[in-house]
């Protein structure tokens, strides 16, 4: 706690015992018994002078001005005991001589320690007695215009670099979307050669592999999912001939043509790669 607090707490302690001994709560009893006191508390030896002040010797510290130690403490009082002599904050002698030699550097500044004159703004010299000579109002209007053609030069060449950003990435949206319209019918067709060709485009477009890997997958799921089968195809001869080739039947039924096409070991598919789950046909 702050040492006012225990001050604070030595005064109750000093009353108490004043209204103890003269057993009243009349003033002048009471401060009778404060003249006489003699108490000793933690705070210190309490007593009164003739004057009524505390008959207390109250050691006195001070922090040096300026010291290479940010801890370094002095005791100045009492003298008996002191480490170090009392030094009054006032201006040093050199400050003081500026003060009056200079008229307080002519009232546009400010005297230093050192004993020289630290100058307002827009003022100069030793004694801050010149006036510095503003800029001409056809200087700042220049200076202004500059500013404001720099300003709208910059917000040009951003706009610019804008526009150009948004093209470039609008041109290779364009090129990318054509591209993957050239890779699906592509794979449409199971043309290999262009899926190669188109492929090594999409890499030039910074497409990584595993990306177009994916894409043809897509694709292949894709056109599975909506392709179907093609009634024309089966009502063609080219099916029919399949189907009798299978089964070993003039005129299949449905219920041989399930077991030859789907169900057999050598089932249509059954080492492919179906489409939209990705799995092999067993």
């Amino acid at each position: 706690p702050s040492y006012l607090a225990a001050a604070q707490f030595a005064g109750f302690c000093a009353l108490s015992q004043a209204i103890e001994s003269a057993a009243s709560l009349h003033s002048q009893d009471v401060a009778a018994q404060l003249r006489n006191i003699s108490l000793y508390e933690f705070y210190a030896d309490i007593s009164f002078g003739r004057e009524g002040t505390p008959a207390i010797r109250t050691a006195i510290m001070q922090v040096p001005a300026a010291s290479d130690n940010a801890t370094a403490r002095h005791f100045v009082h009492p003298v008996q005991e002191a480490t170090a002599r009392v030094v009054f904050p006032m201006p040093t002698w050199a400050q003081q001589r500026c003060r009056l030699a200079t008229h307080g550097c002519s009232g546009h500044g400010e005297c230093t320690a050192s004993g020289t004159c630290l100058c307002h703004e827009g003022w100069s010299g030793t004694l801050c007695a010149q006036m510095l000579q503003k800029t001409p109002p056809e200087a700042d209007e220049d200076s202004g215009l500059l500013a404001l053609a720099s300003v709208l030069a910059s917000m040009i060449a951003s706009s610019m670099l804008l526009l150009a950003m948004w093209r470039i990435c609008s041109c290779r949206y364009r090129l990318e979307r054509s591209l993957f319209q050239r890779l699906s019918r592509a794979v449409a067709q199971e043309d290999h050669r262009k899926i190669a060709s188109t492929r090594h485009q999409l890499a030039l477009c910074c497409w990584n592999p595993r990306k177009i890997d994916d894409a043809v997958r897509s694709i292949r799921r894709r056109q599975s999912e909506e392709s179907g089968i093609s009634l024309a195809y089966l009502l063609s001869k080219e099916f029919l001939e399949l189907a009798q080739r299978r089964t070993g039947s003039e005129d299949p039924t449905f219920y041989e043509l399930a077991d030859a096409f789907f169900l057999r070991e050598q089932g249509i598919g059954a080492c492919g790669v179906w489409p939209p789950g990705g799995k092999t046909g067993r």
